[in-house]
């Protein structure tokens, strides 16, 4: 919907009375960086989604840390503080580096890991790293950290990464002090994929169930470039795909009957392999709602497409809920399909999400045949004249039967922007993502 990137966000702390980590610190930080656009998101859609127009996004103006604070961050000699690192990034992925400072993970995406300590780190958009830095005790003086978006295809193997959007903080032990700037001649970020969680766990097994997801741009019937999995961008339905899943019977295990929202279907309790083929010489940030994942594999960039296998994973891997998906190349991600519900996998980069990098996943349907909701819920969708029973068209005899369903992405991109329902005899398009609840 495109509102995040103009300012609809804000960090959410949740304390966990059992982490393992209390009383290892002497104080928390909540440390935010985005990329930051001088225009809004719908314009800037808008001019991407055009008839004959190449699949590039827009390109942030500036990087932004704390929402456009100074990044000045009060450190005391000796303490050992916690850095909560969230990215609000709408494109960019962002380099962070301390000077003179160790950072020491301790979590991702608010899964536990085992300490790891680094240098760099690289941060894609809407993941999140816990670790701690202890202030120097060695002199009392002001240490600058860099903070800058990557806005290369692939820096690992670009001929010459650049690097213009930049930002410099400070951990400031001496308000009256200089302050200096934090250079770094080039980047070898921490590997995630190689942390350990705190736990030890291993890979969930036996894999009962794998979901390959081909990634790839692509056009549509009107010439407008698209992102699609296995050839097909995420167009929104009529009916909301959680309201299919519950009024439809024991046809909701049919992947037809959701129309083109790439539906993939996951039996209750599944050992679930997500092949992610990466055929973009780029890479790109994945995110799924309800579940973190375990990293099974995530090879270098140029690898090509997973080739199978059923050894040679990684024993104990780290668990996430959005991955760095290397150019030309591949991740396997596991999950235990334990909480029943509708939930979406895709690219966290913004603009490629409007273009229809999503799909849905429809987790235990056998258990999701009816199910109830809020009357508020269906009250806001009838005064919005979303249809909340039957199949991706609202059919509710025959779902199976295709007719009404969406299958070519609107001309007219409309992102958040309020259309009201058609009155009085005149047409108006509207899909699930186009809504507005009643408050």
């Amino acid at each position: 919907m495109g509102q995040y990137p103009d300012g609809l966000r804000g960090p959410m702390i949740v304390h966990d009375t059992a982490d393992p980590y209390a009383g290892k610190y002497d104080e928390e930080v909540v440390l935010t960086v985005s990329d930051w656009y001088h225009d809004q998101s719908l314009t800037l859609i808008r001019n991407m989604l055009v008839p004959g127009g190449a699949p590039i996004p827009p390109f942030p103006q500036s990087a932004i840390v704390n929402e456009g604070g100074d990044g000045h961050i009060d450190f005391v000699k000796g303490k050992t503080y916690r850095i909560r690192l969230i990215s609000f990034a709408a494109f960019a992925s962002t380099f962070v580096h301390f000077d003179s400072h160790t950072m020491s993970i301790i979590m991702i995406d608010g899964s536990y890991v085992k300490n790891e300590s680094t240098y760099q780190l690289r941060v894609s958009p809407a993941q999140r790293y816990d670790f701690l830095i202890t202030a120097s005790d060695r002199d009392k003086r002001n240490y600058p950290f860099l903070v800058a978006l990557d806005i290369n295809r692939d820096y690992a193997n670009d001929a010459a990464p650049a690097y213009p959007n930049n930002f410099t903080g400070q951990l400031v032990m001496d308000k009256a002090g200089a302050f200096t700037t934090d250079v770094v001649s080039s980047f070898s970020p921490q590997d995630d994929s190689k942390l350990v969680p705190y736990d030890g766990a291993a890979g969930y097994g036996p894999v009962t169930q794998t979901l390959t997801m081909n990634f790839a741009f692509c056009t549509d019937a009107n010439n407008i470039p698209r992102a699609c999995i296995n050839g097909q961008p995420n167009i929104p339905q009529k009916v909301p795909t959680l309201y299919t899943a519950a009024t439809t019977g024991n046809s909701n295990s049919n992947p037809v009957i959701y129309g083109d929202v790439n539906p993939f279907i996951v039996s209750h309790n599944a050992i679930v392999d997500i092949v992610i083929n990466n055929q973009d010489n780029a890479g790109h940030p994945f995110h799924f709602h309800g579940h973190q994942f375990q990293i099974m594999s995530r090879p270098k960039s140029g690898t090509g497409n997973y080739p199978g296998r059923t050894g040679g994973f990684s024993p104990k891997p780290p668990r996430r809920d959005v991955v760095h998906v290397n150019a030309n190349s591949y991740a396997v991600l596991r999950f235990k399909a334990d909480n029943p519900g509708v939930f979406l996998f895709h690219c966290h980069i913004e603009w490629h999400v409007e273009m229809g990098l999503t799909a849905t996943i429809i987790e235990a349907p056998e258990l999701l045949a009816g199910k109830t909701f809020p009357a508020d819920h269906l009250h806001n969708c009838d005064l919005l004249k979303i249809p909340t029973a039957g199949n991706a068209a609202g059919n509710t005899v025959d779902y199976t039967d295709t007719t009404g369903f969406q299958t070519v992405p609107d001309a007219q991109y409309n992102g958040a922007m309020y259309i009201p329902p058609a009155t009085n005899g005149s047409s108006s398009r509207r899909h699930t993502r186009d809504f507005e609840l009643e408050m």
